[in-house]
């Protein structure tokens, strides 16, 4: 960087011979560099002539004719200046270099050989030194100002990370975290803490008549209204779907039965929705579970538990509230027997709880398994997840138990975990594999069979894994099984990750596809590869989640598979 010279210098001093010898030195020096230098005598001319304009240097004699060079350098202090100013001393002054340089001055000039001799150097060297300072001033302000900003974003992340989009409630992963600390502090410090699990009954029935804008409607309003009726030490989250968690601290059983009971009361005589809609009123079924009441170790078996008391609440005929406690008393009594009946059923109840935790448990733990899987190929990351998620949807599209969806669920999340036994060579490469490597690659869905199939629990899983490959019309693999042979999991499976791959993975084979590219590719094999029926529901989910419009899809080809299909 070119160096820069001072345009204007001020020159403090009211010795006459001295000012003879400054204008020596200076003289050829600022015609050379075009600086304009001015002189002044007295701190009073000084600060006049600094606060009318400004100087990019100032050199002050010690003694003057008012005041002294230090009052000098005062006065521009107050006046916050930033400008360099240099201190001219005398032989037989008092003050040292370090000192005049430790009380602000930039630079402390001698002329103890009667010629100040380095001054233009000194002057040049305070200068540049002052832009310099300038500019690394300005760059560590600008810094603290992206720092500042930096912060603000994260903070806006990290606020992001933890809520839910549609709700502005705390979401799932935030919830998990927060029930673990609110359950250690409970334990810890000896106070109850209940959870109730909300569900809106029959939630599915408002999409459908209503349309998934007035579903999303009522799960904002009721989220508002939760926020507004809970206290601020309590802890509300977006659950699932339709589903809403709450932590209620320093709150028993008691307690956790009365505030849920209020809450469905006032929640019945709300009215939903309006305007561009028909009012609506709801209900919602309620499940608790409280420690140190309920026999818990964990916030695990507490969620587990509220869980459990929600399906009980909605198994009862929905709008109430269960508590899992009272699971135990309301158990099938077992006639005729000698042992106590709340034994049985309590020990009964145990076991069904301990098979749905390790079922859990060992799909979590999968979870992170497959996560790993995935992440290696930036195309296949989440492919499970969604493939799950999509499957169950359909499956409920299509009128499924919920235990049935569950099952698809998991064994859509599943799917590919036979893939963790091919190599990376053969999972990674891009374009098509030789014969050899696709007959490797054919081999993961037994592989996959073979790791779940040992699991006890996890048995109707292992056959949606085996078959999720085959085809419709008995051409896939690996046993070349067709039609309604080939389990009716893996055949919704087999859709939903061919549509997924299609839509998110595909750009590792040939191209990503949009949805209506996707689905007329489903469509053109629906009655070959895939179960017509199967495409059919996947269509009707998706315009009804507004994936996909009326128009763009080929109807008449996919009711000429149904038809196909019919005969």
């Amino acid at each position: 960087m070119e160096k820069k010279h001072p345009g204007k210098l001020l020159i403090v001093e009211s010795n006459p011979d001295r000012i003879l010898i400054i204008r020596g030195v200076l003289d050829l020096w600022a015609k050379d560099h075009q600086s304009q230098i001015d002189f002044v005598s007295s701190v009073a001319e000084a600060v006049a002539k600094i606060s009318a304009a400004p100087f990019d240097v100032i050199l002050t004699a010690s003694r003057l004719a008012d005041k002294t060079g230090f009052d000098l350098l005062i006065e521009i202090r107050n006046r916050n200046m930033r400008t360099p100013v240099l201190l001219m001393i005398s032989e037989g002054d008092d003050q040292s270099a370090l000192g005049v340089l430790r009380f602000g001055f930039a630079d402390c000039i001698s002329d103890s050989d009667g010629s100040f001799t380095g001054l233009t150097h000194s002057i040049e060297t305070a200068h540049e030194r002052f832009v310099t300072r300038g500019r690394e001033k300005k760059v560590l302000d600008e810094l603290a100002a992206k720092n500042v900003q930096l912060r603000s974003a994260n903070a806006k992340i990290a606020e992001i990370s933890t809520r839910d989009e549609l709700t502005g409630l705390y979401n799932h992963r935030f919830f998990q975290e927060k029930a673990a600390e609110e359950f250690a502090r409970s334990m810890r410090y000896h106070y109850p803490l209940s959870c109730l699990i909300v569900d809106i009954d029959y939630f599915k029935n408002i999409n459908d008549t209503y349309g998934h804008s007035a579903g999303d409607e009522v799960l904002h309003a009721l989220a508002q209204f939760f926020t507004s009726h809970l206290r601020q030490a309590d802890t509300i989250a977006r659950y699932g779907g339709e589903e809403f968690a709450i932590l209620l601290p320093y709150t028993t059983y008691d307690g956790a039965y009365l505030m849920a009971d209020r809450l469905r009361k006032k929640i019945m005589d709300m009215t939903f929705l309006g305007g561009s809609h028909p009012s609506l009123k709801i209900s919602v079924s309620i499940g608790v579970a409280s420690y140190p009441e309920d026999p818990v170790d964990g916030k695990d078996m507490l969620l587990f538990y509220a869980d459990k008391a929600l399906y009980r609440a909605k198994g009862g005929g929905r709008n109430r509230v269960y508590l899992y406690r009272t699971m135990t008393v309301d158990a099938e009594k077992i006639p005729d027997l000698k042992f106590r009946t709340d034994k049985v059923a309590e020990f009964r109840r145990r076991l069904f709880d301990v098979s749905e935790m390790a079922k859990r448990a060992y799909i979590e733990a999968t979870k992170a398994l497959i996560n790993a899987l995935e992440a290696k190929d930036a195309h296949t990351m989440g492919h499970a997840a969604r493939v799950g998620n999509y499957s169950a949807l359909v499956a409920r599209e299509m009128g499924l138990k919920e235990d049935e969806v569950r099952i698809i669920e998991h064994g859509g999340l599943l799917h590919d975990i036979g893939k963790i036994c091919i190599s990376d060579d053969i999972l990674l490469k891009p374009g098509v594999y030789t014969p050899e490597e696709y007959e490797k690659m054919k081999a993961h869905p037994v592989l996959g069979y073979q790791i779940v199939k040992p699991i006890k629990f996890l048995a109707e899983e292992a056959l949606v894994v085996l078959y999720h490959h085959e085809w419709y019309n008995g051409e896939g693999y690996p046993y070349g099984l067709k039609d309604k042979e080939i389990p009716i999991g893996a055949r919704i499976v087999s859709v939903l990750d061919a549509y997924d791959t299609m839509r998110v993975a595909g750009g590792r084979y040939k191209r990503t596809l949009n949805c209506e590219e996707a689905v007329r590719e489903l469509i053109k094999y629906a009655g070959t590869q895939f179960d017509p029926k199967v495409v059919l529901h996947l269509v009707h989910a998706l315009l009804k989640r507004n994936d996909l419009e009326a128009d763009a899809y080929d109807r008449a080809e996919l009711e000429r598979s149904l038809k196909m299909l019919a005969a």
